[in-house]
């Protein structure tokens, strides 16, 4: 028995579909190693200002995080040039900071990221879960290196 080429398109396709796994796109319902997107009115807000001497400031003073507490950040690059605000654990940075060197002039779309050119503003909100340690970013090539992070740990304790 003789098998047309379009034949072994149509047997193969169920594992190539396969194959490329299972994703949810079903974007504001992600889960991060150390939260997910804030959704409603926030528990506070936090500014942060991003400098060009590769630091966060946080006002106030970004000194605990609560399990289940929600912050929206108001994020400023008072710098000249561009900086980003990532929020993960240690391992999603590293991971981050890879494809950032691959990849430097890349545009985020990423819920627990802001990308600002100088003087650029933006809001992310942010429900903290779990009892790792959070690690604030930026993983523009140089920055991080140079001491742009900020690590908090997630306590489980009541507020």
């Amino acid at each position: 028995m003789k098998i047309m080429p379009f034949t072994y398109v149509l047997l193969l396709f169920p594992a190539l579909v396969l194959a490329g796994g299972i994703h949810d796109h079903s974007h504001g319902h992600e889960i991060y190693s150390v939260g997910a997107p804030g959704t409603g009115e926030p528990d506070r807000r936090i500014t942060v200002s991003m400098r060009d001497s590769m630091r966060f400031v946080f006002e106030p003073q970004l000194r605990t995080l609560q399990h289940g507490e929600t912050i929206e950040f108001i994020v400023r690059n008072n710098g000249a040039i561009r900086h980003e605000f990532s929020i993960g654990n240690a391992e999603d940075q590293v991971k981050h900071a890879e494809m950032m060197r691959k990849m430097p002039d890349m545009k985020h779309e990423d819920p627990n990221t802001l990308s600002l050119a100088g003087e650029e503003t933006g809001r992310l909100s942010w429900r903290f879960m779990g009892d790792d340690i959070v690690v604030f970013a930026c993983n523009i090539p140089g920055h991080f290196e140079a001491g742009m992070k900020h690590e908090i740990p997630i306590t489980m304790d009541a507020q």
